[in-house]
């Protein structure tokens, strides 16, 4: 295993042709946020963890609801996401549940990897990818991306490591979106073809609806942005149907979309979260 960054190219090209393949809708990934919090505030955080409480995933649900997704889905890889995935004190059961599933071909985790060295063999052999998002700071010491890189190359485990010294500022004041722009804004993303999402027996095309639904307290009702997995019959073409929109998400006009302007990562203080959650009370 090497710890050469992979390359990446930003934005990501798009490709929005969604084949079927032995009845399943063929699409890129899936993924699943298993915890709201982190272990670190980073300003910009697309998943907004610095301003939402404590939350963990049912093990139990999520099983249930990838399964209803792979009766109609193909993703060529599951990632389980955060906040720091690691926090959750259910992981491996989570891990081993959604393997059992068979919903995709390679089941992959993303971390901030300050949790990495307490990982138990379980853990390791439970994954087939790993990907790790490297701060500027706090940084991963050499003692841990050494250890990081032993134990993934004993379990066979792929390495993405991804340097993240800037972050995408997707957050805008919905008063401000006039329905235009949010049309660009939904039609450009790239974010709504690569970062499909199942949480709470709804399928998403974007990570932001749930988690703006949980920072407005439910006061904006974001239930029209996804697809209930109600595991009948009709769902592969409702899901179609909703990956091949052309009309913007409620949770568009409060995000400038992946092909936004980049800010220099930064980590927020008390006092910086404590201002931003006040303005969402």
């Amino acid at each position: 295993m090497s710890s050469v960054p992979k390359s990446h190219v930003f934005p990501p090209p798009l490709d929005r042709r969604y084949r079927l393949e032995d009845g399943r809708v063929r699409t890129r990934s899936l993924e699943a946020h298993i915890v709201d919090h982190c272990n670190l505030t980073c300003a910009e955080c697309c998943s907004l963890s610095p301003l939402l409480p404590p939350w963990c995933a049912d093990p139990q649900e999520l099983e249930r609801d990838v399964r209803r997704c792979a009766s109609v889905l193909s993703p060529a890889v599951f990632k389980l996401v955060g906040g720091e995935p690691l926090l959750h004190p259910g992981l491996l059961e989570i891990l081993q549940r959604v393997r059992r599933t068979a919903i995709a071909p390679v089941i992959s985790l993303t971390t901030n990897g300050l949790l990495l060295g307490e990982m138990p063999d379980a853990f390791w052999s439970a994954l087939d990818a790993l990907t790790i998002s490297r701060y500027p700071r706090p940084r991963l010491s050499a003692q841990l991306i050494a250890q990081i890189e032993s134990r993934a190359a004993q379990f066979h485990v792929r390495l993405n490591w991804k340097m993240q010294d800037q972050f995408v500022h997707m957050s805008r004041d919905p008063s401000s979106a006039g329905i235009d722009e949010t049309q660009r804004v939904f039609h450009d993303c790239w974010i709504r073809e690569r970062c499909h999402m199942v949480r709470g027996g709804v399928f998403y095309t974007c990570t932001r609806p749930p988690h703006l639904h949980t920072l407005h307290r439910g006061r904006i009702n974001f239930s029209g942005d996804g697809v209930r997995l109600h595991g009948g019959p009709g769902l592969r073409e409702e899901l179609l149907t909703y990956l091949q929109r052309d009309e913007p998400l409620q949770a568009c006009f409060h995000c400038r979309g992946g092909n936004a302007a980049m800010q220099p990562h930064r980590l927020l203080r008390r006092a910086q979260i404590e201002a931003q959650r006040a303005a969402y009370e």
